[in-house]
């Protein structure tokens, strides 16, 4: 491929771009690949990829053309993407048969067990467990999370930690064992609901995250590394809060910017799921990431309970988490686009009409919404949102003024079949989350 191609997934460079990493906090146990036991690079490295398809447009389309088209999928109707990780061995779960969580939000301020470390582990412990997860034969992994609704059996994770897998498996720190079915689970803000068949399980209260302020003690419970040290406690300060950290992909570009909690408690791979607790014994927030890097120690974050809460609910209920405080998804279009004269050049394409500035579509994701929308491989876009569109530049200029779920309406110019003329037309579709 020419250096002139461009993968037009999200554009938002700005914000905060430290030169060093981040990691996803599982713990890869198997030889499954990646686990989570995934860096995420601000500059660089991500958990998961890129999501273009390459070539998807039939040759059989444009007719006998004055050139040899390149190697495209014969024919896009036949690409399909399985979903991996059934999760088929799970006990069954309807939500009829449970009531919707009743989170208290009157946290038990009365409580101070801030001179009582072991008094608070010995208080909320019992409601926090091991997730482990295997991989249909490649492996395991393991996290973290606890009970914040013993009525309902549900508790809370990572969407990273459960993500993909085959088999959950919750443990409690007392030997307790169950085969868990995931209720619902949202990779932008990477939160999950589980649901295991037990009543009156110990459970976690909800505190405010809202009322949080730096230097106040917290501690974390979790699972780091293996199960081996099931049910760790580490301590600490909150070291900030409403953090804005942009999540980059492999290719480099910012597919989400969280909203998080900074805490200096030791989080290590494993602990992703469990909670961050105050000195009064309540959930204030859900361990997520940390810095990976030997130059930098003790630099977590974890996703504000309050918010969590909001997301939970939805999950429950089966809806589409389509906006949270925690996270903004960057857009994408799911497409590889030239400059036009450099992509007909490429393709050895020439026309014999003549056709606008803008940018030519060299390949598209055929599970994105633009390609549903009618986009296919040759359009030349020239305005995307009202914006004229001329070349890489200013396609990824206007793309970076919108955020995923915005409909957007873009003009392209689709050659026929011979290369003697073309046509304007206009299409509209929601931008997808980048992946």
């Amino acid at each position: 491929m020419s250096q002139n191609n461009f993968d037009f997934n999200n554009q938002n460079q700005g914000g905060f771009h430290p030169n060093y990493s981040y990691s996803w906090n599982g713990s890869d146990n198997g030889n499954k690949n990646g686990g989570w036991k995934k860096v995420l690079a601000i500059i660089g490295i991500v958990l998961g990829g890129v999501l273009i398809v390459a070539g998807v447009v039939c040759a059989a389309l444009f007719g006998d053309f004055s050139f040899e088209l390149p190697n495209i999928a014969e024919n896009s109707s036949e690409i399909s993407v399985e979903s991996q990780g059934s999760i088929s061995d799970a006990p069954e779960y309807s939500r009829e048969d449970y009531s919707a969580p009743n989170f208290d939000f009157a946290p038990e301020t009365d409580i101070d067990l801030s001179t009582n470390l072991t008094g608070i582990y010995e208080e909320c412990s019992v409601a926090c467990c091991t997730v482990s997860v295997s991989y249909d034969g490649a492996g395991y992994a393991i996290g973290s999370g606890f009970v914040f609704d013993s009525k309902n059996g549900y508790i809370a994770t990572n969407h990273h930690v459960i993500e993909d897998g085959d088999k959950i498996t919750v443990r409690f720190y007392n030997g307790q064992e169950f085969e868990a079915t995931v209720v619902g689970s949202d990779p932008t803000t990477d939160l999950a609901v589980l649901h295991v068949n037990a009543k009156n399980l110990p459970q976690l209260s909800i505190g405010d995250s809202n009322k949080l302020k730096i230097g106040q003690q917290v501690i974390a419970i979790g699972t780091p590394y293996d199960e081996a040290l099931a049910g760790t406690m580490t301590t600490g300060i909150v070291s900030g809060i409403a953090r804005d950290i942009e999540i980059t992909n492999d290719a480099g570009k910012v597919v989400k910017t969280m909203t998080l909690i900074q805490t200096d408690c030791a989080i290590n791979p494993g602990n992703s799921g469990g909670p961050l607790i105050d000195m009064a014994g309540n959930v204030i927030g859900i361990n997520s990431l940390k810095i990976a890097s030997e130059e930098y120690e003790n630099i977590g974050f974890a996703i504000p309970i309050t918010s969590a809460v909001e997301v939970f609910k939805k999950l429950i209920a089966g809806e589409i988490v389509d906006g949270s405080d925690i996270a903004v998804a960057s857009p994408q279009i799911g497409i590889t686009v030239y400059d036009v004269q450099d992509g007909l050049d490429y393709f050895g394409m020439r026309p014999k009409c003549e056709y606008p500035e803008g940018v030519l579509v060299a390949d598209i994701d055929i599970n994105s919404a633009a390609y549903r929308a009618g986009l296919s491989t040759y359009d030349i876009i020239t305005e995307f949102a009202g914006e004229t569109v001329t070349d890489r530049e200013s396609l990824s200029n206007a793309l970076s003024k919108h955020r995923a779920g915005e409909t957007v309406t873009i003009k392209v110019f689709s050659f026929n079949r011979t290369l003697t003329d073309g046509e304007y037309t206009t299409i509209t579709f929601k931008l997808d989350a980048a992946k």
